[in-house]
């Protein structure tokens, strides 16, 4: 889809794209384990209770977002075709 002269700079910037995105999912999910842990039986998420519920809210996101990143990129590329430069 693009040209070869490019090919090593868009999988750089998508690499750092995926590690900043990794850093910020991890503190993410430190936060929420840190805040379920302390809530406790007090903290409720479709049927899960402290810890497993923080798990359940990450698995569910994990999922999801394959899902979003499909469309976001069905969306901004309907058909394939060679990026001119």
């Amino acid at each position: 889809m693009f040209p070869k002269s490019t090919v090593a700079s868009i999988t750089g910037i998508g690499a750092m794209a995926g590690g900043i995105g990794s850093m910020i999912i991890q503190k993410v999910a430190g936060n929420l384990f840190t805040y379920a842990e302390g809530q406790g039986a007090a903290f409720h998420f479709l049927g899960f209770e402290g810890k497993p519920a923080g798990y359940f809210i990450m698995f569910c996101f994990c999922g999801l977002a394959y899902l979003i990143a499909w469309v976001i990129m069905k969306s901004l590329v309907p058909k394939y075709k060679p990026v001119v430069a």
